[in-house]
């Protein structure tokens, strides 16, 4: 019946929450310089059953709130992408993107010359690496402004 599911779900969702707040307090949140200043943000489908944030502050004593994606996007987001359900994908989308930005300003950065002459093998392996590298950056790359447009056209 319903009201089984419903205890089962309620059980095992219970269930996670307490794993999660036992690796926060593992982590010593409690500490100053470790403290969780944005408290627990849930994202994803689960984060849409009803009254999960209210378990998690019972749970936990932690401030908790929904992650939506469109917090960190342009605005007149479409209202089926704005769902918690895409939050966790676009923030991936996200720190990926800066990994790659940080990524492109290391390898603009100057190579010393001692150093490039005594390691003329190593950077001919660098340079096919390299390459290699390129073309999956244009692959990201393309996929990423396919997926800006993609959320800039939902409008």
């Amino acid at each position: 019946t319903l009201k089984n599911l419903s205890k089962i779900i309620h059980a095992r969702v219970v269930e996670i929450v307490e794993q999660v707040y036992l690796e926060i307090k593992n982590y010593g949140h409690e500490e100053q310089k470790k403290k969780l200043i944005g408290g627990i943000v849930l994202t994803g489908g689960g984060s849409q059953l009803k009254h999960l944030k209210q378990l998690v502050e019972y749970i936990t004593g932690m401030d908790t709130r929904i992650g939506y994606p469109n917090e960190h996007l342009a605005g007149d987001s479409d209202s089926e992408t704005t769902s918690p359900m895409y939050a966790t994908a676009v923030g991936l989308v996200l720190n990926s993107l800066e990994n790659q930005m940080r990524a492109s300003e290391m390898a603009q950065l100057p190579h010393d010359d001692v150093e490039d002459n005594a390691q003329e093998d190593e950077n001919v392996e660098e340079v096919v690496e390299e390459k290699e590298a390129k073309d999956k950056k244009r692959f990201f790359d393309k996929w990423a402004e396919k997926f800006k447009e993609f959320l800039d056209n939902a409008e």
